[in-house]
């Protein structure tokens, strides 16, 4: 393998990259390429497309991994090219890995319960995250053990599973009382714990309290009323600073990424970009360089069946943004699911 552009050796020759492993992970195949004097990860991701092309594949990543060593991301079929049902409700829940859909490697895509962010254009699919969280929580909403706190400004995504949610508000002054609120609850448990416990315990008297918010710009940037904007903005940074110790997240989606749209997203553990506008956008939701990673958010497809979902998430383990699709759920899901918690049939 040889790339033009790299460093010579004293022959004048191109130095050879070296092979060091090949493994398969379903669709996506990851080449192991040891790095020789004068190379670096760049000249090779400056050459993904040529490196793809090479490899017969559809896409090619390059991973920095260590000094001297890369990886080679080759994808070579589109496992995420079609909606992903509903997720089966397991009856166990796992707050360090909720199932919402699968990995472009096939591998599933759990979700820690932490102070998340979800960005994405109209259309993008953060209905699909959001609801695949509930569900996956819902054996604990169903016995008490999660709460779900919900602001719903656009009054239409949220209030469809209304009966799911322990509060919830969909008008400007009631928004910010509802997130004072979960301020006040989240002092309280930190009086309550503070010199007896580190870890957050969940239990019925103290459960897990989500606080789900459709549209954080609407409380942010775009409302009007000063004092309700800045009591918003102090309530979501004291949340997120603070809340999730004691038991307390944020999950907020957001249309326009942009710094004076949303001046916290750092204070968000995990950043999920749906599809964006433009190229730009991709760094400002999941950190700088990102998009140089492959985090490729601007160009995930319009069209609901192949693109509504699909999304690129930067892990807390991780530098590396990893493509992902939500799972789809229905209408009939979510009635179904209201049926359950409100009627007693779980």
């Amino acid at each position: 393998m040889t790339l033009a552009g790299l460093a010579p050796d004293y022959r004048g020759q191109p130095m050879l990259p070296v092979l060091a492993g090949v493994h398969r992970a379903g669709a996506v195949d990851l080449v192991r390429v040891g790095l020789v004097t004068g190379q670096a990860p760049a000249d090779f991701a400056d050459r993904a497309g040529n490196l793809a092309h090479a490899f017969g594949a559809r896409l090619c990543r390059v991973r920095d991994v260590a000094p001297g060593l890369l990886v080679l991301e080759l994808v070579r079929d589109d496992t995420l090219a079609e909606p992903i049902p509903a997720l089966p409700i397991a009856g166990e829940v796992n707050l360090a890995g909720l199932p919402v859909g699968r990995c472009e490697d096939g591998s599933p895509w759990r979700l820690i319960a932490t102070h998340v962010l979800i960005a994405g254009a109209t259309g993008s699919g953060k209905g699909s995250v959001i609801w695949s969280m509930i569900r996956a929580l819902l054996p604990c909403i169903a016995g008490g053990w999660v709460q779900v706190w919900a602001l719903d400004p656009k009054r239409m995504e949220l209030s469809f599973g209304r009966g799911l949610f322990h509060r919830y508000a969909c008008q400007a002054a009631a928004m910010v009382e509802l997130l004072e609120a979960a301020v006040a609850e989240m002092h309280h448990r930190a009086e309550r714990f503070g010199g007896r416990t580190r870890p957050f315990t969940l239990s019925a008297e103290f459960p897990f309290l989500v606080v789900l918010v459709d549209e954080l710009a609407f409380l942010t940037a775009y409302q009007p009323e000063r004092d309700l904007r800045k009591r918003a903005e102090a309530a979501i940074a004291t949340l997120t600073s603070q809340g999730r110790s004691v038991g307390v997240c944020v999950v907020g989606a957001l249309q326009d990424p942009r710094k004076d749209v949303i001046s916290l997203r750092n204070l968000f553990s995990t950043r999920i970009a749906l599809r964006l506008d433009e190229s730009g956008q991709v760094d400002m939701v999941l950190g700088d360089g990102a998009r140089d990673r492959g985090a490729l958010a601007d160009q995930i497809s319009p069209d609901s069946w192949t693109g509504a979902g699909v999304g690129y998430v930067r892990l807390e383990a991780s530098p590396d943004p990893v493509r992902v699709r939500a799972a789809y759920v229905t209408d009939d899901d979510i009635n179904a699911m209201v049926a359950a918690v409100t009627g007693g049939g779980w």
